[in-house]
């Protein structure tokens, strides 16, 4: 069982100001991942329009993204957990919006190719230290908020969304409408980099690196925007935790400071073994659908109008904020995060073959938008289970490991499924392995244990 002092503290202190402003940085930054997510299927529409590339050609392109976010999860895995969370929060920022600009103004598919690593390179850092700050800021007993924040993914997706659909609507520059869409997006990833600087260091890491004096002044300033009270004056009476523990997590914090190195060996030895394996393949397949899925959505809506298509996509997208909030709820349910997590996902490759049955306007909505709500759902609950399932002193390396092995499926996906849709029945063949996919990481979540209620930090 993993012991850390900043942990019970948090718990003394409760939820209040303080943690309702990190819920939204750390949203914001989930959100700006998901504008440039969702905005490949935009980009890739673009550039096999503006340079008439094959599903094929503009497939690969789009990877390029996805290897940016495979290498990027290791190396801002490393400096998250050597350097600091929000240290390497904070640098990811600024990579993400000078790629932001590169993508902007790009005269040819190599920039665009050499624009998307570098995105994807930054943005490995917003969606897996994003996660890590917020957690490790949160009190134990009010982390079910990780599943909830996943609603900033799509919020993001709303965002951009409704931008393509507007400059589809009303562009009537020279410009395409793929460089306006990506343009508007860069503007928001450069205001959200300056909101990062306000952060601090989180005090579960500073106490990793044997650092308790720093940590007490960050969790003091947490006690004075949540209570109005310096930390001394916290009434221990009133918290869900026994203050006995302080004294007795205090001693025992120096055993969580461990390198990377040391991290890595840990997280590929028993216990943690199993459970970076079955993660990292949870991960890997279901972003290789998810990825699929999304990035060559306007390429399986050609047979509609762009502003109608974009307008579909917009309904998808909102679909996600009621699945979301209904898996904020479950996971605190008697299913938890694990069967929520598993039941959702196999829902998830049903619904997707369904979608293959009808090519009319009110059935593409409907089951799009119940393949999106189910989809955003197994999502969220999995982005509880992935933080809770590794200790404060692994958490950032092993989350990295996850993100990495996503990308490798989101390499993947553009490829394989641009392939597809250039030979015959590709579409039907792309639809069954997302479904396959899907179906075979909830069965593979059921290899891991319910982290709900567990004393994990």
């Amino acid at each position: 069982m993993e012991k850390n002092y900043a942990y019970s503290v948090l718990e003394l202190i409760g939820w209040g100001k303080f943690n309702v402003m990190m819920f939204i940085q750390c949203g914001l930054s989930w959100s700006t991942f998901e504008i440039w997510f969702v905005n490949m299927g935009f980009v890739i529409e673009g550039t096999t329009e503006e340079w008439e590339l094959d599903t094929f050609t503009a497939g690969i392109v789009g990877s390029f993204m996805q290897l940016g976010l495979m290498l990027g999860s290791l190396f801002w895995g490393y400096i998250g957990n050597t350097y600091g969370r929000v240290k390497a929060f904070k640098t990811t920022a600024i990579v993400a919006s000078a790629a932001s600009v590169l993508l902007t103004f790009a005269p040819d598919p190599y920039v665009v190719g050499a624009g998307l690593f570098a995105m994807g390179f930054g943005l490995a850092g917003e969606i897996s230290l994003g996660g890590t700050v917020f957690y490790e800021y949160c009190p134990p007993s009010k982390r079910y908020y990780m599943t909830l924040m996943s609603a900033f993914l799509s919020f993001g997706a709303i965002a951009v969304t409704t931008i393509a659909l507007l400059v589809s609507l009303y562009n009537s520059t020279d410009y395409h409408n793929w460089r306006i869409i990506v343009a508007v997006g860069s503007a928001i990833e450069i205001i959200s980099m300056f909101f990062r600087f306000l952060m601090h260091e989180t005090p579960a890491f500073l106490i990793t690196q044997n650092k308790q004096s720093a940590a007490d002044k960050i969790l003091n300033i947490v006690s004075l925007k949540n209570t109005g009270k310096g930390l001394a004056q916290v009434d221990h009476a009133s918290a869900s935790v026994n203050p006995n523990e302080l004294t007795q997590e205090l001693q025992t914090h120096k055993e969580d400071q461990i390198s990377t190195k040391h991290a890595l060996r840990k997280l590929f030895k028993k216990p943690l073994l199993k459970t970076t394996i079955v993660l990292g393949l949870v991960y890997m397949i279901t972003h290789y659908s998810f990825s699929g899925f999304l990035y060559f959505m306007p390429e399986f809506l050609s047979e509609f109008s762009t502003s109608t298509a974009y307008a579909i996509i917009l309904i998808q997208q909102l679909c996600g904020i009621p699945g979301v909030i209904l898996g904020t709820y479950l996971v605190e349910t008697r299913l938890g995060r694990r069967l929520t997590t598993n039941i959702f996902n196999i829902l998830s490759g049903a619904a997707v073959i369904v979608f293959c049955f009808g090519s009319s306007f009110w059935f593409v909505v409907i089951v799009s938008g119940i393949i999106f709500m189910i989809v955003y759902l197994a999502l969220s609950s999995m982005f509880t289970l992935g933080p809770e399932s590794f200790p404060t002193s692994v958490r950032s390396t092993g989350l990295s490991l996850a993100m990495v092995c996503a990308r490798f499926g989101g390499i993947l996906s553009p490829i394989i499924t641009g392939y597809l849709l250039e030979v015959p029945n590709g579409f039907y063949i792309s639809l069954a392995l997302f479904c396959g996919a899907y179906v075979i990481a909830g069965f593979l979540i059921l290899f891991l244990e319910e982290t709900k209620g567990k004393k994990i930090g």
